[in-house]
């Protein structure tokens, strides 16, 4: 989805927050991905919306076998 709006997966993410109200607060490594981070100027449509809401937090697809992803612990 991020693809289709021509911005990255956290710009999409920190948008999906913003646009209901509430307030995100992301974290960022360096000064590019901070500046990245605010370059939000896009709509995230009504029905991209509802897609966004319907997302499992345990629907990682073929990373969930990552520890931090599955909830298993070292």
């Amino acid at each position: 989805m991020a693809e289709k709006y021509g911005v990255s997966v956290p710009q999409l993410a920190i948008k999906y927050c913003l646009q209901p109200g509430l307030l995100p607060l992301p974290k960022a490594s360096s000064a590019g991905h901070m500046k990245n981070n605010t370059e939000l100027d896009f709509e995230i449509s009504t029905v991209d919306m509802a897609t966004l809401k319907t997302v499992q937090m345990a629907d990682y697809g073929s990373d969930q076998a990552f520890p931090v992803y599955s909830g298993k612990q070292d």
